[in-house]
């Protein structure tokens, strides 16, 4: 710490559904690790009783429980943050300053009412939140930013189109939340310098170029690229930061696997309102996660039906 940034993305390889890309900043002083600062509350490795887990989301999302254990890391963080435990999907997402209204073009969007938590206990949410706010705040831990960005199949598939490259597409959805949180770093001190761990975006090794783009007027150094990691420092008139696209980045910074938690979330609520939107219309219908066998069969049963729905296929269908 002083300042620790990361983000992740749930969602690049469906074909159904939105990829999301989400990021968290804390602060705290020198030296503390927020999975030891937090241990009596918060898990890593393994679930406990009566702790959430702070880990990779697909990790979390395991298990008969798993989508209720995803669901208590994502809104015990999100109420000690905030303060206040969202009622529905279109109070979490209009929490997360987002605009709805190009969802809304997708009638399974149109009504955003699905009520949260879906699995999880809602008072055992709020008293964990209240205990991690506290936990937070004793070892002088703070939430700076929580950010999630949402990319819907019919902006997904234009970014596609503008750019004709997945790798691409994928960034430009990284590098929105990214800005967001460095433009949350507070001003460093001489000498200190903000890190930002993000997971690595498919197979790519270099991104100086994206940085410079991103960050126009601002020194971009790159300190070394390998297959594995690739590392550059931002200099800027906020100081420095280093800026980390790792494999496995949620196993190197904690904000990374809260972020991987919370993009996972988001779009597990986001395929819940596909599935029940569809299934309400096409008799017989299972649910689907949207990766490529399952989807596919999944479409096999909802293509016959889209000519009368009025579905676009752009809009349900990714191109890539």
């Amino acid at each position: 710490m002083n300042t620790l940034a990361g983000v992740d993305e749930a969602g690049l390889g469906p074909i159904l559904g939105p990829l999301v890309v989400a990021g968290v900043v804390m602060q705290g002083p020198p030296g503390a690790d927020p999975w030891r600062e937090l241990k009596a509350h918060v898990g890593r490795k393994k679930h406990e009783k009566g702790r959430v887990r702070v880990a990779d989301s697909k990790k979390v999302n395991q298990g008969p429980h798993g989508t209720q254990r995803l669901e208590e890391t994502a809104l015990v963080f999100w109420t000690a943050w905030k303060g206040e435990l969202p009622d529905t999907l279109g109070d979490w997402l209009e929490q997360l300053d987002l605009d709805v209204a190009p969802l809304r073009r997708c009638p399974w969007y149109e009504d955003l009412s699905l009520s949260l938590p879906r699995a999880a206990d809602r008072d055992w949410i709020e008293l964990q939140a209240e205990l991690v706010h506290r936990a937070l705040a004793k070892a002088g831990l703070s939430l700076l930013d929580i950010a999630v960005r949402p990319v819907d199949v019919e902006e997904w598939n234009g970014l596609i189109a503008d750019t004709d490259n997945k790798s691409r597409a994928h960034f430009h959805a990284y590098s929105e939340v990214i800005a967001r949180l460095v433009g949350k770093v507070p001003a460093a001190a001489e000498g200190e310098v903000a890190h930002l761990v993000a997971d690595r975006c498919g197979g790519r090794m270099h991104y100086g170029g994206d940085l410079r783009r991103l960050f126009p007027g601002t020194r971009v150094e790159t300190l070394h690229e390998e297959p594995a990691v690739s590392q550059y420092r931002l200099r800027g008139e906020r100081g420095a930061i280093d800026v980390t696209f790792s494999e496995k980045g949620e196993e190197r910074a904690f904000p990374t696997a809260l972020a991987s938690c919370f993009a996972k979330y988001t779009r597990e609520l986001m395929v819940e309102v596909i599935n029940n939107w569809f299934g309400a219309r096409v008799p017989g219908l299972a649910p689907t996660a949207g990766y490529y066998v399952d989807g596919h069969r999944w479409l096999d049963e909802v293509m016959p039906h889209l000519p009368t729905l009025r579905v676009p296929t752009q809009r349900l269908v990714r191109v890539r």
